[in-house]
């Protein structure tokens, strides 16, 4: 079957390759975070703002561009269909990190921060510990699964990804008739008015309140997934989703994007200052957590909505450097951080002041990664492993 190609968004496909460069930034200022990374080195105030500002919004913005490209992908082809370029796009590259690319980040992470030496070299830990100690997929379902860290380390993205994907590719279908979107009528004509579409916060609030330490969250509130919750996760992709099937969704962003980011600045200014207190530690963990959930959630979507609204706003052309990196996006997220991790824990022994080993951390990897990628955009087998489609035959 034949699928017709959707009108792109290119304003979408900036701001995906925006997203990664943040993550990028992110993690390559982890090491100097008050908060304890793979690697760690001293940390600073500004570091500490600066991650948790990213982490403020990055990950369900990541979230919310995967589900209105889902509504794109979903278009001309079936619930099949779409689960097949599923498996090729997120779970293949996911098991090719766990084989290939994650026992770096594990050999790393062990060795810097458990102190074990005796495991010898690299070739060692992956024939041994990596697979029968330290292989970071877990499905034993036990009460605090989804407090996670175990699918993937930051490849955990990819997985939750998949199974968020599959388990509403039905229920997405069956909404795209006529019929099911005219029922959206009334939750259109509310996010249509002005500043009607921040009140879709309300079920995300609800549900990061719902999602309890410490089967959803560690108890100290530091959750692996990127500093959210799964379910919550869960909630913006499913609005974006719903929100996407309404042909006003790019005029409403647009609209209300001074207004959330407004928002999204005063929100997030009370969570981070909350957080870097000392009174939300975990010993205060039953006085602070609703307060925090509620602010998480808040500044979340506002942030969300004003990036999207500026970016429909002024990102909506085209052109080859877009084309280029935005399919590099993928590979790019599965090879980033093994190579930070590994270029840090050389990085942080040096006698530097903090800025100075960031910045080296930073133009040390960045033309590693690009490198990499090189190969795996010109080799068909290589691009398929990381997910991409097939370069055409010349």
């Amino acid at each position: 079957m034949n699928v017709k190609p959707a009108q792109r968004w290119f304003w979408l496909d900036w701001i995906r390759v925006l997203c990664m460069g943040a993550v990028f930034l992110y993690h390559c200022s982890a090491p100097f975070s008050y908060f304890p990374w793979d690697v760690t080195s001293s940390p600073t105030l500004g570091f500490t703002v600066l991650c948790l500002f990213i982490t403020g919004w990055v990950m369900p913005l990541f979230f919310m561009i995967s589900a209105v490209s889902t509504y794109f992908s979903l278009k001309g082809r079936s619930v099949l269909q779409f689960t097949k370029e599923r498996i090729h796009r997120l779970m293949v590259p996911f098991v090719v990190g766990l084989l290939f690319i994650l026992p770096v980040d594990d050999f790393v992470y062990y060795h810097s921060v458990s102190g074990y030496k005796h495991v010898g070299g690299f070739i060692r830990f992956y024939s041994g510990p990596y697979f029968t100690k330290y292989f970071p997929l877990n499905l034993n379902f036990s009460p605090t699964f989804f407090a996670g860290p175990d699918q993937g380390i930051y490849l955990w993205f990819l997985f939750w990804l998949f199974i968020f994907s599959v388990i509403t590719a039905p229920c997405f279908k069956w909404l795209r008739s006529k019929e099911n979107t005219d029922k959206l009528r009334k939750l259109n004509a509310v996010c249509e008015r002005r500043g009607g579409i921040l009140l879709l916060a309300i079920p995300i609030v609800v549900v990061n309140i719902a999602a309890v330490p410490p089967y959803f969250i560690p108890p100290n509130l530091l959750s692996p997934y990127g500093g959210w919750k799964i379910p919550t996760y869960f909630v913006f992709f499913v609005t974006a989703y719903v929100m996407a099937c309404n042909p006003q969704f790019e005029d409403c962003l647009e609209e209300n994007r001074i207004l959330a980011l407004l928002l999204g600045i005063a929100t997030i200014s009370l969570s981070i200052g909350a957080l870097l207190s000392g009174e939300a530690d975990q010993s205060g963990i039953a006085s602070y957590y609703l307060p925090l959930s509620v602010l998480q959630a808040l500044s979340g979507w506002f942030w969300v909505v004003a990036i999207l609204g500026f970016g429909r706003k002024y990102l909506s052309f085209n052109n080859t450097f877009l084309q280029r990196s935005n399919e590099l996006v993928l590979p790019f997220y599965v090879l980033h951080q093994s190579v930070i991790v590994l270029i840090a824990f050389y990085v942080v022994a040096l006698n530097l002041i903090p800025v100075e080993k960031f910045l080296l951390i930073l133009l040390a990897s960045f033309p590693i990664v690009v490198a990499l990628l090189y190969p795996i955009s010109k080799i068909n087998g290589l691009r398929y492993l990381f997910g991409m489609k097939n370069k055409p035959e010349t």
